[in-house]
């Protein structure tokens, strides 16, 4: 059966999430049958494809959205620097890491996921610092 141009998209977007997420055969499998009741790609249809890239980008390696809006803001925040590709780092989110930590006075985080756990006396000089760093950015400087 041939797959329309959307189903092939599709498929690649799914294939490149579930690489970055590091994500192996079985948990795909699990993934695919929780989300559509089939047992493969190969017998997805566009909408199911559709669903399953929801699914991924919704999830990002079972990343949930924070309650806190000013751990949402820090995403965010960072979100805009790399679009506007002022990351070079390959790991963004260690790279995040070490920029949140930088400017902690108090603790250390060892994983991004701790980051919702920041007060938000903790996340206020960060979210200042990555304004002044998007700011710069947006205004022609390099950092």
């Amino acid at each position: 059966m041939v797959k329309s141009y959307q189903w092939q998209v599709f498929n690649r977007r799914i294939r490149a999430e579930e690489k970055a997420q590091g994500m192996d055969h079985d948990a795909h499998q699990v993934m695919v049958q929780n989300i559509t009741g089939k047992t493969s790609l190969g017998d997805c249809s566009d909408t199911d494809m559709r669903k399953i890239v929801a699914h991924l980008n919704g999830t990002r390696a079972g990343f949930k959205k924070s309650a806190k809006g000013y751990v949402r803001k820090i995403w965010a925040l960072w979100g805009n620097l790399k679009k506007a590709g002022a990351l070079t780092a390959s790991d963004t989110d260690a790279a995040l890491l070490a920029f949140v930590n930088k400017h902690l006075k108090a603790r250390q985080f060892a994983h991004v996921r701790q980051l919702d756990w920041l007060t938000y006396d903790e996340a206020a000089p960060v979210i200042e610092a990555l304004k002044d760093w998007d700011h710069r950015v947006k205004n022609g400087g390099a950092a």
